[in-house]
């Protein structure tokens, strides 16, 4: 009669041991980790004329984005920092409209001009099947001069697919940028014109 107890006893402790790895692996499915290239390619956009020379700073993190995003497989990296990724682009963009326009990485830098920068607050990819895919990239357009901000307005873009070509990630984020620069620039310009 002594054997039975022993013997439940040690069939459970087998049975506990046989589950315990695949609980804890399923839990931890680890994901690899992906580069996505963030790139920007301008728009058409209109916008007041302006021959003031404007400077654009690096955007600030509103808190630090190391991830931009996942699938069933991947986490997604950016390939740069989201600040320089922003103000770059919005750099390339006004370039491209003919505006006289330099990059700096700091305020100071860019001294007494007039000064386009922002937060950068969400840049988030989500592609939970091949064919859906969601985006969001949120961020805070300024315009300032001698230290004092003459405009700000948060600015978001995000985009909920399902269908076969849902498009490339990293021309989604782009997509979101063209978006929010559609409507900050032209409000940003104008704000110069006036306080010029």
């Amino acid at each position: 009669m002594k054997k039975q107890p022993l013997f439940i006893a040690v069939l459970l402790l087998a049975a506990a041991v046989l589950m315990l790895p695949s609980s804890g692996f399923s839990a931890e499915k680890k994901m690899k980790e992906t580069i996505l290239n963030l790139e920007y390619t301008p728009i058409q956009i209109d916008s007041p004329s302006c021959s003031t020379k404007i400077a654009v700073v690096k955007f600030t993190e509103s808190s630090p984005i190391k991830e931009i995003g996942q699938s069933n497989l991947f986490k997604y990296i950016p390939s740069i920092d989201v600040g320089t990724w922003m103000a770059k682009s919005l750099y390339t963009q006004l370039k491209s409209q003919g505006y006289n326009v330099e990059y700096f990485e700091t305020m100071d830098e860019a001294g007494d001009s007039f000064i386009l920068t922002g937060v950068a607050n969400k840049v988030y990819i989500d592609r939970p099947g091949q064919l859906e895919m969601k985006y969001k990239v949120e961020l805070d357009g300024m315009v300032t001069k001698d230290n004092k901000l003459l405009f700000s307005k948060n600015y978001i873009s995000k985009q909920e697919k399902e269908f076969a070509n849902t498009g490339d990630n990293a021309g989604k984020l782009m997509a979101g940028l063209h978006d929010s620069f559609g409507l900050f620039i032209p409000q940003a310009i104008k704000i110069i014109n006036e306080n010029n």
